[in-house]
């Protein structure tokens, strides 16, 4: 879908909920009045429908995993019990384990950051369609499916987290223990390669792991013995991260590199075993927050200008109503 035209319905949309918040305020006896509106949802049911106009054959799949859903949380979670039902545990009743299990707030902040990861980082993935990464990527269905399993464990139910991770490994060729911690906003390739992640390994935000990788042990150690990797750091493909070492932020693990030491910060390691070979220019971000954005719009240009006031204004809309903000009250 062509980005005004996805700004424009966002808009829309936003618009709509803004009227029914002031709906709500005019009314003296509202209990609360704030509407929980969710953007990322509300851009893939977008493209789900704008997926219809131009193929209707995609209808059922769509309607029976978007569409008809009420929630991001309720759409991810279908399509993967689908994907991983057995006889034992039908698809109706995996679902119903990942809404009993996933935190509405922290696990489902944690899959839409998730979600964002697999449209931005996937070159598979045409221009960034959110829609595409919930239905499609491998990578981001064993992260929800680990998110359920890694609930079970902090609850003490082991033999289903342990069922729900040898379930997993065989569609998506991942292993992932159930007490290995994940952050938000991981992008994992995963696929016919395998990923292979231990139970002490801890992944910090942002991180990007490609497929093959492996956070293991040594063999020599026990209790705390995999890998600590902090955020923004980027595992290439086939790279093995192995022991009680911590991969530092921002760091990069080359191509089929093998790590048994600490990687310091910012810095790219490479070889058999892996080598420092260079640094890391770390990325900063443009200010998405400015408080003046007059300076940025053209006068000369009436195009360019409206075009500024409509993403203003989605930002605007988006700060005062959004069900949750994605980074501690920052877009």
């Amino acid at each position: 879908m062509e980005d005004d035209t996805m700004q424009s319905k966002l808009l829309d949309k936003l618009e709509s909920v803004d009227q029914q918040s002031n709906d709500v305020k005019s009314d003296m006896t509202a209990d609360n009045n704030h509407i929980d509106f969710d953007p990322l949802w509300e851009q893939i049911k977008m493209e789900a429908e704008y997926t219809l106009e131009t193929d209707p054959s995609a209808g059922p799949q769509l309607y029976t995993h978007i569409l008809s859903q009420s929630s991001l949380l309720h759409a991810v979670t279908s399509i993967v019990s689908h994907e991983i039902s057995t006889k034992l545990i039908p698809a109706t009743s995996l679902q119903n384990l990942f809404l009993e299990m996933l935190d509405p707030i922290e696990d489902q902040k944690a899959i839409s950051l998730d979600i964002m990861a697999s449209a931005m980082r996937s070159p598979s993935i045409v221009d960034g369609s959110a829609l595409i990464g919930v239905l499609f990527n491998q990578g981001l269905h064993a992260l929800v499916c680990h998110r359920l399993s890694h609930r079970l464990w902090q609850k003490d139910r082991t033999g289903l987290a342990y069922y729900i991770q040898s379930t997993v490994s065989r569609p998506y060729s991942t292993v992932i223990h159930p007490a290995a911690t994940f952050g938000n906003a991981i992008y994992l390739n995963a696929g016919s390669a395998g990923v292979v992640i231990g139970e002490t390994a801890v992944i910090d935000d942002d991180v990007t792991i490609l497929q093959g990788v492996t956070l293991g042990g040594t063999g020599k150690e026990r209790g705390d013995r995999h890998p600590k990797v902090k955020k923004n750091a980027i595992l290439q493909q086939h790279c093995s991260v192995l022991g009680n070492i911590e991969v530092g932020e921002g760091a990069i693990i080359a191509a089929k590199s093998i790590v048994t030491k600490p990687v310091p910060k910012y810095t790219k390691v490479n070889g058999v075993p892996a080598k420092i070979i260079g640094s890391v220019t770390r990325y900063t971000p443009p200010d998405l927050l400015v408080e003046n954005d007059s300076e940025s719009i053209s006068t000369n240009d009436a195009t360019d200008a409206t075009e500024n006031d409509k993403i203003r204004r989605i930002k605007e809309l988006l700060r005062k109503h959004s069900a949750f903000l994605l980074d501690d009250g920052n877009l």
